[in-house]
């Protein structure tokens, strides 16, 4: 979950941020993939360029393997040293203005995303579970940050304008062990590690592959501390669906489930039971998942985890299966919309409902939540409005 870009939080930011700026002037646009950035998987593991938690970056490893004991397993079908041997970094993302400590007062962030990884049939695979590492940089840090990624961008000749969020253009129809993976994770190294790592949020897989649970640490005195999840007073979350074959939800959970209106909870039970009529209820749930995927209306500081992973799939599946529901007005009313970039959601299985991840793969799947294509746009938005300031 990311970016609260709300107007007083962009103009206060903006103030700061462009007393920093030089040679933003001769910069180009910025679009959705020079924000998210999603790695490609390599062949085989161990024989990658991806960061690992053998990386040391500012301050330190990127990620302390001592750590990893505070953190629950994250999957059932690896050890905790295969685990740590497997992780691997496949996406990064920026944030100029991340809701703490408060959305007015914000951070500016790079973050790292983590899944273990582990070869498949033709090429290596992940393990449905994932970490998200979270890094505060100063105003000047940040500015240096976007420089970088910018000379990066332009020293590979790559116009990214227009086109859809997915595996960064550059790395498309590169060859393994190309240079610009090892010069984009030399800018990753500069700008993340120990001395600024300051969350860690994890979501571990369990059951027999149909549950996930989620929490959250923070970083204080060198050591995780968990945090409340937000709309329950749990410290952890889970999400269960075990549906086969996963075009549907079955013996589903949301625990605990969060209370009031923005909430998905009846169609992720059992949607066999709302095959037919209900048609008020699935419209309200339709609303509500179009409102927690739009960061406008909801961030990571007001929502809790599982909501926010599960609402596509959610809305997918009434798209699908109860096609016979007008949700035209809905999107109208409440769902996020920016037509200065191209919000396609190349996820390929889209349908999966046990599909949840937010940003990375799922297998060997490209998947991508709409709510990071939004965030992005956001994020986009406000870099862009700097950019233009300057000329």
């Amino acid at each position: 979950m990311a970016a609260n870009l709300e107007f007083r939080a962009m103009n206060k930011i903006a103030v700061i941020l462009l007393s920093c700026l030089t040679s933003f002037s001769a910069f180009g646009f910025w679009d959705l993939n020079d924000v998210s950035y999603l790695m490609p998987l390599p062949r085989k593991v161990g024989q990658d360029q991806l960061l690992s938690l053998k990386s040391n970056g500012a301050g330190g490893p990127i990620l302390p393997v001592r750590f990893m004991d505070t953190i629950p397993p994250l999957s059932p079908v690896m050890t905790q040293d295969q685990t740590n041997e497997a992780l691997r970094v496949v996406a990064m993302r920026i944030d100029p203005c991340f809701p703490l400590p408060t959305p007015q007062n914000c951070q500016r962030q790079l973050r790292l995303v983590w899944q273990p990884l582990e070869d498949g049939r033709f090429k290596s695979q992940t393990v449905d579970a994932a970490l998200h590492s979270f890094y505060v940089l100063t105003d000047e840090e940040f500015i240096s940050l976007l420089n970088d990624l910018q000379n990066w961008k332009f020293k590979y000749q790559m116009n990214t304008t227009g086109l859809p969020l997915q595996v960064h253009p550059v790395w498309a129809h590169v060859q393994e062990n190309h240079s610009s993976i090892a010069d984009f994770n030399n800018i990753v190294l500069k700008y993340a590690g120990l001395k600024n790592l300051s969350r860690v949020t994890a979501m571990v897989l369990r059951g027999a592959g149909d549950m996930w649970a989620f929490g959250g640490f923070d970083v204080k005195g060198g050591k995780l501390q968990m945090f409340k999840i937000h709309r329950t007073d749990r410290a952890a979350q889970a999400f269960i669906n075990r549906a086969v074959p996963a075009d549907h939800f079955d013996q589903g959970m949301i625990s605990p489930a969060p209370a009031g209106d923005d909430t998905i909870n009846k169609i992720v039970v059992n949607s066999a039971n709302l095959q037919t009529g209900n048609e008020d209820l699935i419209r309200k749930e339709v609303f509500a998942a179009y409102r927690i995927e739009n960061p406008k209306t909801f961030h990571a500081e007001n929502m809790d985890c599982v909501s926010c992973h599960v609402a596509q799939t959610a809305r997918e599946w009434a798209f699908r299966k109860r096609a016979d529901i007008n949700y035209t007005d809905l999107f109208q009313a409440t769902a996020y919309q920016n037509a200065k970039y191209n919000m396609q959601n190349v996820t390929p299985i889209l349908g999966h409902t046990q599909n949840i991840r937010a940003f990375g793969y799922f297998i060997e799947n490209v998947a991508i939540s709409q709510r990071v294509i939004n965030e992005s746009a956001e994020v986009a938005d406000i870099i862009n409005q700097f950019v233009s300031s300057q000329r």
